[in-house]
C-alpha cells in the first residue's frame, strides 16, 4: 500500500454540481447546461487534416486563478485529447501546469473588456484562430458605472472579433458569479444580458454562440478567493465548454457522492482540486471498487472519461466493467496527487439502468468523477 504525503484541505460541506448535458443519459444530482453548437457541425471535429486552432480569450479566469494555473483550459484540453481531436491552443501567453499539454492562450489577469478590445485585432491577425472561446467581464464588475457599460463593450468586442476573422467561430460564456454580496448583483445583471447580445449577432449571420459555463458555482469549495473559481470548479466549466465546442454533451457523476456511486474498501477524500469537492482515494486492494449507477435512453457505445489523481510517477490504471461484463482498462497519466488527469475507455451500455464498476488496476490512482456520453463520431 502506498503512503500519501500531501496536505488535504478541509472542505466545507455543500451540494455538488453534476452536469446532465445528454438527453439520453441521466444521473443523480444532474443539471442541464446550455449548449448551442450543432452536433453535426462541431467547432473542434475529430476528422480534420490540420489541428483546429483555438484561442482561449479573457482575463485571469482564462489564464487560471486556480491551483493548476489553467482555469477551464486544463480539463478542456484533456477532454479534447481523450477524443483524439486535433486541436492547437494559440495565443501570446504561455502558462499552466503539467496537466495542461498545450499552454498557449490570451488570458490576461486583471484586464477589462476594454483592455482586451485594444489588443484583440492584433492577436487574431497574428494567430488566425479557427475558434475563439471568450469569457470576459469580471474586472468590469468593480463598480456600478463600469458594470453598466460592460454589455455594450462586450457587444463591440464580439463585433471586432467577427469583423477581423469572419470565419472564426466565437463562443461566448457568462462569467463566474463572484463570492461577494457587493458584486453579486452586478455579475447577475451582466450575465443576464449576454444571451441576448449573442442571439442578436447570430440572427444577423455571425458565427457566434452562447454557453453557460459558470452557473451553479456557489458552494464555498468552488472558489479560491472572491474572484477566481478553483481547480475543481474550473473542471466543471471545462465539461460545458467541451459540450459546446464538440456538440457532444456529457453527464458528470461525482465518485464521492453516495447518490451516484457505491464505494467499497476505499476512502472518500475532501480536496478542492476535485470537481465536487471530494474524490475516492485508496483504491488499493483487490476488492476495492467504485460502482456508478445511471440510466441511458438508448443502447450503444459510450465513452467514459475518468478524472483521476496519480502521483506515482508512472502511468497507472483502473479496471472498468460495464454491467458485470469483461473488464477494460482506463489509463491515467501521472501529474501529481493534486493535479488530475483524464483517461478514457469505451463501453457498451444498454437502454435503461447501467452499472460501471471501477476497481484496482496497475499501481494507484484516486478517482474524482466520470463524464459519460455517446462515443463521438465527428
Amino acid at each position: 500500500m502506498r503512503v500519501l504525503v500531501r496536505a488535504l484541505p478541509v472542505v466545507i460541506a455543500g451540494a455538488a454540481l453534476a452536469l446532465n448535458l445528454s438527453p439520453g443519459l441521466t444521473g443523480a444530482h444532474s443539471e442541464r447546461a446550455t449548449q448551442l453548437q450543432a452536433a453535426d457541425d462541431p467547432a473542434v471535429p475529430i476528422n480534420r487534416a490540420t489541428p483546429t486552432k483555438l484561442m482561449p480569450l479573457g482575463d485571469s479566469n482564462t489564464a487560471g486563478g486556480d491551483a493548476a494555473g489553467g482555469g477551464y483550459r486544463t480539463d478542456l484540453w484533456q477532454l479534447l485529447q481523450a477524443d483524439g481531436r486535433p486541436v492547437d491552443f494559440v495565443g501570446s501567453v504561455t502558462s499552466g501546469s503539467a496537466a495542461l499539454g498545450d499552454k498557449n492562450h490570451e488570458g490576461h489577469g486583471g484586464w477589462t473588456i476594454g483592455q482586451i478590445q485594444g489588443s484583440v485585432a492584433g492577436w487574431l491577425n497574428t494567430y488566425q484562430p479557427d475558434v475563439v472561446t471568450l469569457q470576459i467581464g469580471t474586472n468590469d464588475m468593480y463598480d456600478d458605472a463600469s458594470a453598466g457599460a460592460a454589455p455594450g463593450k462586450l457587444s463591440t468586442l464580439i463585433d471586432t472579433i467577427n469583423t477581423t476573422l469572419p470565419n472564426a467561430k466565437v463562443f461566448v460564456s457568462n462569467i463566474p458569479q463572484l463570492k461577494d454580496d457587493n458584486h453579486y448583483s452586478r455579475v447577475a445583471a451582466f450575465n443576464a444580458t449576454i444571451p441576448g447580445i449573442v442571439a442578436a449577432k447570430a440572427a444577423a449571420g455571425k458565427a457566434v454562440s452562447y454557453l453557460d459555463a459558470n452557473s451553479g458555482l456557489f458552494q464555498p469549495y468552488d472558489f479560491v478567493d472572491m474572484w477566481h473559481p478553483n481547480y475543481g470548479a474550473a473542471s466543471k466549466a471545462a465539461a460545458r465548454w467541451y459540450a459546446a465546442l464538440t456538440g457532444a454533451p456529457l453527464t458528470r457523476l461525482e465518485a464521492e457522492q453516495t447518490a451516484n456511486a457505491t464505494v467499497v474498501h476505499a476512502t472518500r477524500v475532501q480536496i478542492t482540486s476535485a470537481s465536487g469537492g471530494g474524490k475516492i482515494g485508496y483504491i488499493d486492494y483487490a476488492d476495492s471498487s467504485v460502482t456508478f449507477k445511471f440510466q441511458v435512453g438508448a443502447a450503444g457505445n459510450y465513452r467514459i472519461r475518468a478524472r483521476g489523481a496519480n502521483g506515482t510517477g508512472t502511468n497507472c490504471s483502473h479496471k472498468v466493467s460495464a454491467n458485470g461484463g469483461p473488464a477494460a482498462t482506463v489509463v491515467y497519466p501521472s501529474y501529481s496527487w493534486d493535479l488530475l488527469g483524464v483517461g478514457a475507455v469505451d463501453v457498451a451500455l444498454t437502454a435503461g439502468q447501467n452499472t460501471i464498476k471501477f476497481s484496482k488496476g496497475d499501481c494507484y490512482t484516486e478517482l474524482d468523477a466520470i463524464d459519460v456520453g455517446p462515443v463521438p463520431v465527428n
